[in-house]
C-alpha cells in the first residue's frame, strides 16, 4: 500500500504548503527586512497579508487601502512615483509593519480564530525576542483577541488602542483615518524611552532551555 508523504508545513502560517507557497513568504520577508528599522519605536501590527502578492504592504504595493492609511495617518506625503521613499520615512520613524500570520489566510471567522490560536505564541516569541518595539498597534477589528492574549504576556504598557480596541483601518483609500488613529501614533512618536520588554519567568526558562 501506497504511504502519503506528510505535508509540508510554513512556519508562517502553520499551513500545509507547496514551495511556491514558501517562496512567496520569503520574498514577502526578504523586501520588509530592507526597510526594518535597528530600533522599533511602533510595531504595527495586522492580521495577514494582502492576498495579491502586487498589493504587498513593503512591494511597495499598487493597492493603497493599508499602504495609504499609514503614511498618512504618519503624515508621511504620499508619492506614487516613489513609493520607497514612503516606505524609507516610514523606518525613518521607526514604524514597521509585521503579522500575526506571515502568510494570507481565507477571510472567514473560523480561519481568524484557528490562525489566532495557533499562531499567537509564535508572534509573542517574535515579539520579545526579535522585535523588542517600544509601542504595539493593533490594526483592524480582526487582531482585537490578541489584545488579552498579549496583556496577559506582560505587553498591556507596550500596547496603543484606540478606545481599548485596535486602530480602525479606512476601508477604501477615499476616506481618512480617524481622529483617535491619528492622535494614539501622535502621542507614540512622541514620546521618549518606555520600559524594556522584559522576560517573564516562563521566559527565562524557555529561552534557556533553548
Amino acid at each position: 500500500m501506497k504511504t502519503q508523504a506528510n505535508p509540508i508545513l510554513c512556519d508562517g502560517c502553520a499551513r500545509p504548503a507547496t514551495p511556491a507557497h514558501i517562496a512567496e513568504r520569503l520574498a514577502r520577508l526578504e523586501r520588509a527586512t530592507r526597510f526594518r528599522p535597528v530600533h522599533i519605536n511602533v510595531l504595527f501590527i495586522a492580521l495577514a497579508p494582502a492576498p495579491r502578492p502586487e498589493d504587498d504592504f513593503y512591494g511597495p504595493p499598487q493597492s493603497y487601502n493599508l499602504f495609504g492609511s499609514l503614511m498618512e495617518a504618519l503624515e508621511i506625503p504620499m508619492q506614487p512615483a516613489d513609493r520607497s521613499a514612503c516606505l524609507t520615512e516610514f523606518q525613518r520613524k521607526g514604524c514597521y509593519l509585521s503579522y500575526l500570520s506571515e502568510c494570507p489566510i481565507p477571510d472567514a471567522p473560523a480561519e481568524t480564530a484557528a490562525a489566532i490560536s495557533a499562531l499567537c505564541p509564535a508572534l509573542i516569541r517574535r515579539i520579545r525576542f526579535n522585535y523588542k518595539p517600544k509601542h504595539i498597534a493593533l490594526l483592524g477589528a480582526p487582531t482585537a483577541p490578541l489584545i488579552e492574549l498579549l496583556k496577559n504576556s506582560g505587553f498591556a504598557p507596550h500596547l496603543l488602542l484606540d478606545g481599548g480596541q485596535p486602530l480602525s483601518l479606512p476601508v477604501t483609500p477615499a476616506l481618512s483615518p480617524s481622529a483617535g488613529f491619528r492622535s494614539v501614533l501622535r502621542t507614540a512618536l512622541s514620546s521618549g524611552a518606555t520600559s524594556e520588554i522584559r522576560l517573564s519567568d516562563y521566559d527565562r526558562m524557555q529561552s534557556n532551555q533553548a
